[in-house]
C-alpha cells in the first residue's frame, strides 16, 4: 500500500466545504439580486473559487486511480459507492418528511434512486458511476506510452475538446462544443496528469506559484465583477464545469495544495482527522441535500431579506456542514461495522 499523500486529503475535504459553501449561494437567493453591493461582489468572487469543488473531486480521482486496471473485483468495488448513495438518499427521503412534511411516497423515493432525484445532489453519482466505469479504459490509453508529449497530447486535445469552447465561442461558434459535456475525462486526465508528474511539481517554487496564482485569480475577479455587477449573475458556459474559469482556478488550487508541506506523521490527530474526513466526502456531500434543505427552511424564515443574509453565510455553512458531517460519520461507522465489514470476511 502507497504512502498517504495528504495533500490531496487536504484537496479533497476543501472541495466538500466548497460544496456547502457553493450551495449557500443557491439556495440564499443570491442568483436571484441584482449584484451591487459589496457582500453581493464578494459572493460574486467567492463563487469563482467555490464552483471548483466538482472539478476538484473528479482531479483528484485522476490522482488516486490512475494505475487502476480491469480486474475480476474492479467493477465490484462500484458497489460501496451505490450502497452509500441508496441508504443516504433513503435517509434523506425520510428526513424530509418527518422534518420538513414535504409529501414524497415510497415509490416516489424508490423511483427517484433511479433517476437521481431522491438526492438532489445525486447527480454526481450518475456522473460517476460512468466515470468509473471508464477509467480503465482512459487509464490504458494514458499508459499506452510513456512519452511526456503523448501525454501532453491528450491533456491538450482534452482541453481544446471540453473546455476552451466555452473561452474562445463567446462571440461566435468558433471550435467545437459538441464534447463539452464529456468535461469529466478532461479533469480526470489532468488529476493523472500531475500524478504522473508529481516530482517535476514539486520543484516549483512556492513564491513563483502564489504570485502567478494571484495574478490570474484577481484578473479573474475582475472580470466575473464587469461581466455581473449590476445585474442578476449571469449562469454561463464560461463559469459552468466545462468552462475555461473553473479549468484554470482548479488548476491552481490543485498545484497551491500540493505544495503544502505536510510531514511524514502517519499518527497525528490532525492526520487522522483529515484523512476521515476525506474519506467521508460522497457521504457528507449525499448529506447536504438534507442539511441544507433543513437550514435553509428555517434561515428563510429567519432572515427574509436576501441581501442580509449574505451576512450569516460563514455561521450557514458551518452548521450545514457540520450537520452532515455528524450524520455521515453516523452511517458510516454503522456500514463499516456491519454490510462492509461482511463483505471484507467474504472475500478473505
Amino acid at each position: 500500500m502507497g504512502k498517504r499523500i495528504y495533500q490531496i486529503d487536504s484537496i479533497k475535504v476543501f472541495a466538500i466545504f466548497s460544496v456547502v459553501s457553493v450551495h449557500f449561494l443557491l439556495n440564499s437567493g443570491f442568483y436571484d439580486i441584482d449584484i451591487e453591493s459589496l457582500l453581493a461582489s464578494i459572493g460574486t468572487v467567492l463563487r469563482l473559487i467555490f464552483i471548483t469543488a466538482v472539478p476538484l473531486f473528479i482531479m483528484s480521482t485522476g490522482f488516486l486511480m490512475g494505475e487502476k486496471t480491469l480486474d475480476d473485483t474492479y467493477v465490484t468495488k462500484l458497489g460501496k459507492v451505490l450502497l452509500i448513495y441508496i441508504v443516504v438518499s433513503l435517509i434523506d427521503w425520510i428526513g424530509h418528511i418527518l422534518i420538513l412534511h414535504n409529501e414524497f411516497s415510497f415509490s416516489d423515493a424508490v423511483f427517484g434512486l433511479l433517476d437521481y432525484s431522491t438526492d438532489s445532489y445525486g447527480w454526481y453519482v450518475e456522473m460517476y458511476i460512468g466515470l468509473y466505469l471508464i477509467i480503465p479504459l482512459l487509464n490504458a490509453a494514458w499508459h499506452n506510452s510513456e512519452d511526456k508529449r503523448y501525454h501532453l497530447y491528450i491533456v491538450v486535445t482534452s482541453t481544446i475538446l471540453f473546455f476552451l469552447p466555452s473561452l474562445f465561442n463567446i462571440f461566435g461558434k468558433i471550435l467545437p462544443d459538441w464534447w463539452t459535456a464529456a468535461y469529466p475525462i478532461g479533469y480526470y486526465y489532468l488529476g493523472l496528469y500531475f500524478k504522473t508528474y508529481l516530482e517535476q511539481i514539486k520543484t516549483i517554487r512556492v513564491k513563483s506559484l502564489f504570485f502567478y496564482s494571484g495574478t490570474v485569480l484577481i484578473f479573474l475577479s475582475i472580470l466575473t465583477l464587469l461581466k455581473n455587477y449590476g445585474g442578476i449573475f449571469s449562469w454561463t458556459t464560461q463559469n459552468d464545469y466545462m468552462g475555461y474559469q473553473p479549468f484554470i482556478v482548479s488548476i491552481i488550487i490543485f498545484l497551491l495544495f500540493l505544495k503544502l508541506p505536510f510531514k511524514d506523521e502517519k499518527n497525528g490527530s490532525f492526520h487522522f482527522l483529515l484523512a476521515k474526513i476525506s474519506n467521508m466526502t460522497l457521504t457528507i456531500y449525499l448529506f447536504s441535500d438534507l442539511t441544507d434543505s433543513i437550514v435553509y427552511y428555517y434561515f428563510k424564515q429567519f432572515v427574509p431579506n436576501i441581501e442580509a443574509r449574505f451576512v450569516w453565510a460563514p455561521v450557514i455553512v458551518f452548521i450545514s456542514f457540520t450537520m452532515a458531517l455528524m450524520l455521515s460519520f453516523s452511517v458510516e461507522i454503522i456500514l463499516s461495522k456491519t454490510i462492509f465489514n461482511r463483505i471484507r470476511g467474504e472475500k478473505s
